[in-house]
């Protein structure tokens, strides 16, 4: 059994098993070091109960606290963020004129209840490698069409993120998608004060940390 195959010709080219080997070899080290070192991953985001939020017809605000996580080597840069408000299934037609609503990125805290900070306005921020960063994002709409009372509704924290392939467009990417209990705010909806998503809370959720 020959231990070489030609493969131009007889005369200028073989492959032999040591050769095999160097190439295989070659291209494990590439692709280890392409996934260990620069692989470029997918954020992924996650949110609690807790959320401070005014619902008012002049101006909806929600300070929602966010960690972000790259599981991925290379860094990535969040440019943008919006919570997306949409109706949850099941809901009448006339909510369909109102819906999705978006609510922008303004500006970033400190703490879930925006109380004797420094209100930081938005910009972007780094999410380095198979690393998390915290963050209390704070979510405006001016003359929101809906105060929503009448919840649930289905909540989207989408993104810009860079870098991305130079093969694709820029656009809005979902990191995040949970059920927005807003018809759990109770009283005091105009005022800005944390507040709970969570529908098993004693208190139906209208509770104010200090």
């Amino acid at each position: 059994m020959p231990f070489a195959m030609p493969i131009f010709d007889r005369e200028d080219a073989w492959i032999t098993p040591s050769l095999a080997v160097a190439i295989l070899a070659l291209i494990f080290t590439v692709a280890s070091f392409w996934w260990i070192q620069v692989r470029r991953g997918r954020l992924r985001c996650y949110t609690s109960h807790v959320y401070s939020g005014s619902f008012s017809p002049s101006k909806l605000v929600l300070v929602v606290p966010l960690v972000l996580h790259n599981p991925a080597p290379s860094p990535l840069i969040v440019t943008d963020l919006r919570l997306r408000i949409d109706i949850s299934e099941g809901r009448p037609g006339s909510y369909l004129a109102e819906f999705p609503m978006k609510l922008r990125w303004i500006a970033s805290h400190t703490a879930v209840y925006p109380k004797n900070e420094t209100r930081t306005f938005a910009a972007p921020f780094a999410v380095d490698g198979r690393k998390a960063v915290e963050r209390f994002i704070e979510f405006q709409r001016n003359n929101p069409p809906s105060l929503l009372e009448d919840g649930p509704f289905k909540a989207t924290v989408e993104a810009l993120v860079e870098p991305r392939s130079w093969w694709t467009r820029r656009r809005w990417s979902p990191l995040l998608s949970y059920t927005f209990n807003s018809h759990l705010a109770g009283d005091s909806r105009a005022s800005l004060i944390p507040r709970s998503n969570d529908p098993d809370l004693d208190g139906e959720g209208n509770e104010v940390w200090q």
